[in-house]
């Protein structure tokens, strides 16, 4: 998935996104447009806006925005 499809698709405030990334799962729950958490690992983050949830280096050492095409939507 493109990282702009992955954004309307987040933005879209429907249902949490659970993916998985090299065997390991996370997910992204948005709650509104401002607020939005990710779960990778033990780490979990809040985000007040989807730019900054897109381009946080949070999951082993990469955005979003660089490894969107590598996840997998469970």
């Amino acid at each position: 998935m493109k990282a702009e499809d992955l954004k309307k698709w987040i933005l879209s405030l429907e249902q949490d996104i659970e993916f998985e990334y090299n065997g390991i799962d996370g997910s992204i729950c948005p709650f509104s447009e401002n607020d939005i958490s990710l779960t990778f690992l033990d780490i979990s983050k809040d985000y007040g806006n989807i730019e900054d949830l897109m381009s946080d280096k949070v999951i082993n050492g990469k955005s979003l925005n660089e490894i969107s095409g590598e996840l997998i939507f469970l």
